[in-house]
């Protein structure tokens, strides 16, 4: 007999193993804190390009007219943009035959891990742009209060960026600082005079997508991703979503599977295609603290 179809020759998309490792990659990508879903989001899928444009539009002004009074002059129209041109980010894992058949996981658990880094990789670099942001609030080796959250949505409210706006915090500031101070500004447990034990649920911990809870009405997550300055103050930010940054796509997160022979085992290989940046400097305000 020839020409057999057996499972080492199911290969790419017909092979079992990929599937599940495809399956196990896409939970994993959701598993962790994403700031995709606020963001300025573009795919180059099927289009013969590497590079995104971002337009952000001029603020105009308008001003009170005369009855009678022509309008001879016209207002700038000038808008900027910013090109993010993507790059690919991955890893590659190989397991050999004696490990994938003597081993207490199978290849799901190998590329889930692998999806989890890729995932984390790409949430990294989005956290990086908060630092970027021109504009700050907080004082170095201050600890972060509800003041200083609210001094930053006055910055947003008073150069008249549209919300909703976000949160990204240390895990440091948010647990180490910002909820021992909760109840001194403004805040359920200052307020309403019920018990402290139910009030502070208000204020849960963080699930694997990093959302802790809307804190003055605001959706704030936290990232051990989020950088330091250089006088070890964490950068934590506030943004506008789908306004201040930019995510460009040419392929999602996926995994290639590749059978080496001589080796006797399989090389999985996680890679994306993908590119961050800057859209709106005046829609992103960084939270300085002292994370410590």
């Amino acid at each position: 007999m020839a020409n057999e179809i057996t499972q080492s020759s199911l290969n790419g998309f017909l092979s079992y193993d990929y599937w599940l490792m495809r399956d196990a990659i896409v939970e994993a990508a959701y598993d962790v804190f994403s700031m995709k879903q606020h963001v300025i989001g573009k795919s180059l899928a099927g289009i013969p390009s590497n590079a995104a444009r971002f337009t952000k539009y001029p603020k105009l002004t308008a001003s009170a007219l005369t009855d009678g009074t022509d309008l001879t002059a016209n207002t700038a129209f000038t808008p900027t943009q910013n090109t993010l041109t993507v790059g690919e980010a991955g890893l590659k894992l190989t397991l050999t035959d004696l490990a994938d058949s003597g081993g207490i996981v199978g290849m799901m658990e190998y590329g889930r891990n692998a999806g989890l880094a890729v995932a984390e990789k790409i949430t990294g670099d989005l956290v990086a742009l908060g630092a970027g942001f021109s504009t700050s609030e907080g004082t170095t080796n201050v600890d972060l209060t509800e003041q200083v959250l609210l001094d930053t949505t006055a910055v947003l409210r008073a150069a008249n960026i549209r919300g909703p706006y976000a949160r990204v915090l240390h895990p440091d500031s948010y647990y180490k600082e910002l909820i021992g101070d909760i109840g001194t500004t403004f805040s359920a447990l200052g307020n309403t005079g019920g018990m402290v034990r139910s009030e502070s649920n208000d204020l849960p911990g963080s699930g694997d997508s990093g959302l802790v809870g809307n804190l003055f009405g605001h959706e704030t997550f936290i990232s051990s991703q989020v950088g330091e300055d250089g006088s070890s103050d964490k950068e934590n930010f506030m943004y506008a979503k789908n306004q201040a940054l930019g995510y460009v796509e040419r392929w999602p997160i996926r995994v290639e599977i590749e059978r080496d022979a001589s080796l006797r085992g399989d090389e999985i290989v996680v890679t994306a295609a993908y590119a961050v940046g800057e859209v709106d400097d005046a829609a992103g305000v960084r939270i300085i603290s002292d994370g410590a």
